[in-house]
C-alpha cells in the first residue's frame, strides 16, 4: 500500500515547454530534483498552474510518467482537469499505471449543472480510481464549488482523501476544515497557510511554491516543532504580493529565470509577461529576502 498522502507543500508545479511547443522532460527533471532539494513534500502534475486544460490526455499522462521517474522521494498527485467524465476515467487509469500517488480532481467547468450531476461526476471517478482522491475547490475557474452537500454524499467513499481550497476565502477553507481529520485540506491561496495548519489543516498545494518553496517548507517545519511562524507567514505574504501582480503561470515561469532555469513559455491562449513586465517582477523578486 503507498504512504498516505504526507502534510506540508506540495507544489502546483509548472510545465516548461520547449521552443516547438512539446513538454520539456529534462527541464521538468530538474524542476522536481529542485522541489526535493527545498523541502516539498510533493508535486501536483497538470494543474492550474502546469497548464493541465491546454494538455492534451495523452500529454498528460506522459508528464504523469515523467514526474514518476523523477520523483526521488516526493509524491506525485495526477491533476485531473477536465470536462468528459471518460477522459477523466483515462486519466485516472494511467496515473495509477504510471506510479502516482494521488489524483486531485476539478469539477467539470464547462456545462452549468446541479449538484447532483457533480455527485454523479465524482462518484464515477472515485469508483474507477485506485488511487486516493482529491476534491480540487477552484470556482473562480470552474464556475462550480465544492459544497458541504457534495462532500457529505461523497463522505463515506474510501477513496475520498481531501480537498484543495483555492477559493482564496477563510470561510471556505474554514467549512472545509470541519471534515478534518476524516479529510485532509490543503489551501491553494498561500497566504492562509499559517492558518491551516493551525486550524488542523495539512498545508498548502501552492504555485508559489515553485519560486518560493524553502520558506514554505520552513514554514510548516517550524509549524510541527511548535515554533512561531508568524514572521515566516509575513515573508510569504509578501512574495505572494508580489508574483500576484502578474499573470500566472507566465509569473512563476518568469521567476524561475532567477534561480537558473532557463526560460520557457506558456501555450495560447494564455500570454508570455512582456519585456516591461519581466523586467518589473524580477526587480521586485530580487529584493525579496
Amino acid at each position: 500500500m503507498k504512504e498516505p498522502l504526507r502534510a506540508g507543500v506540495h507544489v502546483a508545479a509548472i510545465t516548461p515547454f520547449t521552443a516547438d511547443g512539446g513538454i520539456d522532460a529534462p527541464y521538468y527533471a530538474r524542476l522536481l530534483a529542485h522541489f526535493e532539494a527545498n523541502g516539498a513534500q510533493g508535486v501536483v502534475v497538470a494543474g492550474s498552474t502546469g497548464e493541465g486544460p491546454s494538455l492534451s490526455a495523452p500529454e498528460k499522462a506522459q508528464l504523469y510518467e515523467l514526474a514518476v521517474q523523477a520523483k526521488g522521494t516526493l509524491q506525485i498527485t495526477a491533476g485531473v482537469l477536465v470536462c468528459s467524465l471518460d477522459e477523466a476515467l483515462y486519466l485516472a487509469r494511467q496515473a495509477c499505471k504510471v506510479g502516482c500517488d494521488a489524483l486531485m480532481v476539478a469539477p467539470p467547468f464547462y456545462y452549468s449543472t446541479g449538484t447532483k450531476g457533480l455527485i454523479d461526476f465524482y462518484k464515477a471517478v472515485l469508483d474507477a480510481s485506485r488511487l486516493p482522491v482529491i476534491l480540487y475547490n477552484i470556482p473562480q475557474r470552474t464556475h462550480h464549488k465544492i459544497t458541504p452537500e457534495l462532500i457529505d454524499a461523497l463522505l463515506e467513499h474510501p477513496n475520498l482523501l481531501g480537498v484543495k481550497d483555492s477559493s482564496g476565502s477563510v470561510r471556505s477553507m474554514n467549512r472545509f476544515l470541519r471534515y478534518t481529520p476524516r479529510l485532509r485540506v490543503w489551501v491553494g491561496e498561500e497566504k492562509l497557510l499559517l492558518q491551516c495548519l493551525q486550524r488542523g489543516g495539512a498545508g498548502s498545494i501552492s504555485g508559489l511554491a515553485n519560486v518560493y518553496l524553502a520558506r514554505m517548507a520552513r514554514l510548516c517545519e517550524a509549524f510541527q516543532r511548535g515554533e512561531a511562524c508568524d514572521g515566516l507567514q509575513s515573508l510569504i505574504d509578501s512574495a505572494a504580493d508580489i508574483i500576484d501582480a502578474f499573470p500566472a503561470p507566465a509569473n512563476f515561469k518568469c521567476a524561475l529565470t532567477l534561480a537558473g532555469f532557463p526560460e520557457t513559455h506558456v501555450r495560447p491562449p494564455l500570454e508570455n509577461l512582456s519585456p516591461e513586465q519581466q523586467r518589473n517582477l524580477k526587480a521586485r523578486w530580487i529584493g525579496l529576502d
